[in-house]
């Protein structure tokens, strides 16, 4: 099918124009300070040896700090907003789920201020973190040897995801799974082990940032549904994004991402910015009854048969690089015209996975400021991940 392509007239500080606000950053619920209200020590220097008992024993609002060692339980908040850290973090205190049952589960209408932080969870089966019509707020956590379907498991949470880590787990579903609820995820670190997804959001939003996804050529993120940002992080595997037909403005954007793999969306539309596609497609299926407005900017596009396979009239393109690859899979040229450049460019080392552009690269000052602005130190928008305000190297 032949693509028809709208491109914006210009070559650099053109407007834009996108449906909704830029993304904001996370705003993380506020861990609480001065005195534990309730001190765990397995050794027995604290008000309990075990974690449920201080649960069970403490009440809606509590804080409860626990001290080095291995506790070999299960812990249900019982419907109480409980702020449970550990003192010295994941390195030195390990929660063992002894392979029989949810590491933590909150089931019971837990509130936003309810925390989980600085643990190791280990042999968890069928989900470490469970959460059904509750919040919780995670942080530094490592989840390791999960067996069963998830990792974490939300239906109708508020998951707050915080400096995680997933590795050596043998779900084989997904590595994190949302339904009908909210998802933020910051500075995660996800190894898809045998699972379809590193990934999975139906029905609700997700906004994921500064994260790396390995989940080789499955799945690295699924929304169905679901609407959403993906920021400053670094994905080995494919993104699929399904929309509702008649939900025009909803979208699953990319801002300064690296992508190794696949893009596609089917309906709504979608805003790739700053990011980069290497070895992969950006694929889009119109509902022609429901069309929505797609944009690629300040990107690059590289070593693949054809970088974009769409049959939307509704596409823009602007100030990106195409290398190694064919424009359109369709065979329409962009080169040449709105800012697209067809140039090397001339990354430090892509094949380590360092895209930075070198000393003299056409990427630098070649993309636009027209849609969130200039780079963080003021000059023009870089094309690629570290232009723009977004930049992953820092700034906002």
């Amino acid at each position: 099918m032949l693509v028809i392509l709208t491109l914006l007239a210009g070559c650099s500080g053109g407007v834009v124009a996108l449906d909704g606000p830029a993304p904001e950053a996370a705003t993380p619920a506020s861990a609480p300070t001065g005195t534990a209200d309730w001190y765990v020590d397995c050794n027995g220097g604290g008000d309990f040896t075990t974690i449920t008992s201080a649960i069970n024993n403490a009440a809606d609002g509590d804080w409860i700090l626990v001290e080095d060692c291995e506790y070999t339980e299960r812990l249900n908040y019982g419907g109480k907003s409980l702020w449970i850290s550990s003192r010295n973090g994941s390195a030195s205190t390990t929660l063992n789920a002894t392979s029989s049952g949810y590491a933590v589960q909150v089931t019971s209408g837990e509130g936003p201020e309810t925390g989980f932080v600085g643990f190791t969870v280990s042999n968890a089966r069928n989900a470490a973190i469970y959460a059904d019509l509750a919040s919780i707020h995670v942080e530094d956590v490592t989840f390791t040897d999960t067996t069963g379907s998830y990792v974490v498991y939300g239906n109708g949470a508020d998951l707050e995801l915080v400096n995680v880590t997933f590795t050596n787990n043998a779900e084989t579903s997904a590595v994190i799974y949302t339904s009908r609820g909210g998802l933020e995820l910051n500075r995660a670190n996800i190894e898809c082990g045998r699972s379809s997804y590193g990934l999975y959001s139906g029905h609700g939003g997700a906004q994921v940032d500064w994260t790396q996804i390995d989940c080789g050529r499955s799945y690295a993120a699924w929304f169905e549904n679901s609407t959403g940002h993906l920021m400053r992080s670094n994905i080995e595997g494919n993104v699929y994004v399904m929309n509702e037909e008649d939900h025009t403005t909803d979208s699953v954007d990319l801002y300064n991402c690296t992508i190794d793999g696949n893009y596609q969306a089917e309906n709504g539309n979608f805003s790739i910015v700053n990011s980069i596609v290497d070895g992969g497609t950006v694929y889009y299926t119109l509902n022609e009854e429901y069309p929505g407005a797609n944009l690629i900017v300040n990107s690059v596009l590289m070593n693949s048969t054809c970088a974009i396979n769409v049959d939307s009239s509704t596409l823009t393109v602007q100030n990106s690089a195409f290398w190694d690859t064919q424009d359109t899979c369709a065979g329409d040229a962009l080169v040449g015209s709105n800012g697209n450049i067809g140039v090397d460019p001339e990354f430090v080392d892509a094949n380590s996975g360092d895209y930075h552009p070198a000393a003299g690269s056409p990427l630098v000052d070649g993309g636009t400021d027209g849609v969130f602005g200039a780079d963080v130190d003021g000059s023009t928008a870089d094309i690629g991940v570290y232009g723009g305000p977004f930049s992953q190297d820092g700034g906002w």
